[in-house]
């Protein structure tokens, strides 16, 4: 008799190798950002700090009276925004840049943990029963909301180095509530499998009433 074939694969194994890379070069960056002059992972180690103002486009024949000014240490260019760099950052503005790449990484890695867990779930409970159903469902909740307040906590941040590299502007970290970019893609992905979800929980249910009127 052939061996059944596990139906999750290849999505276990690949899921399981991304997140062990994850770790890896994790445990590698910083180990190497403690000891090494230019690794530096999130930020951490950076010598220099440089963001991009994307909310303000300007040719690159524009002139410094136009409003846009770096604030005293750091310097400006000029092409189709305006980017803002200094080599001598403050403790504040070092974290700034670091809590630009945190929500990303943050929302990366939970969400690999997640369907990692939903997956291991799947193979020890089954495919179609109802905590393989609410683990599901939660890995919605997370591309729908943790997506979503990823981008906000990024503009945010993003916002409030720009103002701190900047004068003459009205950037702040307030200003980064209003001005972030949806992340449609995931929020989107979010909502199919809350969907899907929401069938295989009715899917199940219906089998359960099946298997106690047989």
């Amino acid at each position: 008799m052939a061996r059944l074939r596990n139906p999750l694969e290849p999505m276990s194994s690949a899921v399981t190798v991304v997140v062990t890379l994850f770790a890896v070069f994790m445990v590698l960056g910083v180990f190497g950002s403690m000891f090494l002059d230019g690794v530096h992972v999130l930020g951490i180690g950076d010598k220099s700090v440089c963001v991009t103002d994307t909310t303000e486009t300007v040719g690159t024949d524009a002139e410094p009276h136009m409003g846009f000014r770096a604030a005293p240490g750091a310097t400006m260019g000029l092409d189709a925004s305006p980017n803002y760099c200094t080599d001598d950052p403050s403790t504040a503005q070092s974290l700034l840049n670091t809590a630009t790449k945190v929500p990303d990484f943050v929302f990366t890695v939970g969400a690999l943990l997640l369907v990692l867990r939903l997956i291991r779930g799947a193979e020890g409970d089954g495919l179609y029963t109802a905590r393989t159903a609410e683990r599901l469902r939660r890995v919605g909740w997370w591309l729908l909301a943790g997506s979503v307040l990823a981008a906000i906590a990024e503009s945010v941040s993003e916002k409030a180095l720009i103002g701190s590299l900047s004068r003459g502007g009205d950037v702040s970290a307030l200003s980064g509530l209003i001005s972030w970019d949806a992340p449609y893609m995931a929020i989107f992905t979010g909502l199919g499998v809350l969907s899907f979800a929401r069938i295989m929980r009715v899917g199940v249910t219906m089998r359960e009433d099946l298997d106690g009127t047989v």
